[in-house]
């Protein structure tokens, strides 16, 4: 049986981004990547709350290979990591091979076929020789267990999922 790609990549953050372009690199550009944001950048991504911003200099959140001198600070925002996660996805020609919006609900390897199977949230399969787990540890909200905040009526959120409909001015 033949894979649907030879390498499949879950998450467009800047492990999987760095990947792609390598693989792209080696000549190994028969490759997918499924992203579950709308966007690429990961953590940069998701977090959007109001002040996000990197706490190690900008500059290590770059690829070798491709310098930014455009930092506006030396602790940048999160929109500017965003925004050079998606320089990295237009340069580098990786667009058309994410898919967006696109969750991951399981991987297994199948012995039988020497193949990995990923199933998608939309029901859909789909088959790889080799699969990168660049998803990264920040993906998922990881809710306090608090005694009662089920009956708390007042405003919560995950720095996470920020929610920008909200009014915290005091």
């Amino acid at each position: 049986m033949k894979p649907d790609y030879e390498t499949l990549i879950v998450g467009a953050g800047f492990s999987g981004i760095g990947a792609a372009i390598n693989l792209d690199k080696a000549g190994l550009g028969d490759y997918q990547i499924i992203e579950a944001g709308e966007g690429a950048g990961g953590t940069w991504y998701w977090n959007t709350y109001p002040g996000i911003a990197v706490d190690i200099p900008s500059f290590s959140y770059q690829f070798s290979f491709e310098k930014s001198p455009d930092w506006t600070r030396t602790y940048a925002p999160g929109r500017e990591l965003r925004a050079y996660a998606e320089h990295c996805v237009d340069k580098y020609g990786l667009r058309p091979k994410i898919r967006f919006g696109t969750k991951v609900l399981g991987a297994r390897f199948d012995d039988d076929h020497s193949l990995w199977r990923l199933e998608l949230d939309s029901g859909a399969e789909i088959t790889g020789r080799f699969l990168i787990n660049a998803s990264g540890v920040l993906i998922t909200p990881n809710l306090p267990d608090i005694d009662g905040v089920d009956s708390f009526a007042g405003l919560t959120m995950h720095t996470a999922r920020w929610d920008h409909t909200q009014d915290l001015t005091g």
